[in-house]
């Protein structure tokens, strides 16, 4: 019937397929790489994914939407960076401080928002895979009754997920 060989070869061919049935999948979320350009670059680790963090937010004036030319510059370091690592999705939190109407709040922080990605598609980041959120006053940093914290509110915020 059938010579050892042939036993053999079929055997090993019906394992060989069995084995490619079980291989690892990528591994999902960030490689170690990319998380640390991420903390170079002032990212921390938050709930959300990996954000922009204190120390080098990008800060805004009052009622302005635009980014002064030292922001601009931060924004593009961080776009080339994350480029660099094949990090080429983000998502763009806008913040006001709580001056004037809410709804005018929410679209300002949109704008903001929008000016960040627009230096980030600029440096070679596609816009749709830069996600915008006007986030209005709705997630302070600090106290809203003294001009320091109203600055600080006054912002945007980078973060790539971890997914």
């Amino acid at each position: 019937m059938f010579s050892t060989a042939r036993v053999v070869f079929i055997t090993l061919f019906v394992a060989l397929l069995a084995l490619s049935g079980c291989q690892t999948p990528p591994p999902k979320g960030l490689s170690p790489a990319q998380v640390a350009v991420l903390k170079q670059q002032g990212f921390e680790l938050t709930d959300d994914g990996w954000a922009f963090g204190l120390s080098g937010k990008v800060l805004f004036g009052s009622d302005v939407e635009s980014l002064n030319a030292p922001s601009t510059v931060i924004v593009e370091r961080i776009g080339k960076a994350l480029l660099g690592v094949g990090i080429d999705r983000v998502r763009v939190d806008g913040h006001t401080d709580a001056s004037g109407k809410e709804s005018y709040n929410q679209q300002l922080s949109l704008r903001r928002a929008k000016s960040v990605a627009t230096v980030l598609t600029r440096v070679g980041m596609k816009e749709e895979n830069i996600q915008l959120r006007g986030l209005g006053s709705s997630q302070p940093v600090a106290a809203n009754d003294t001009a320091a914290g109203r600055t600080e509110n006054r912002r945007v915020s980078i973060v790539v997920s971890t997914d």
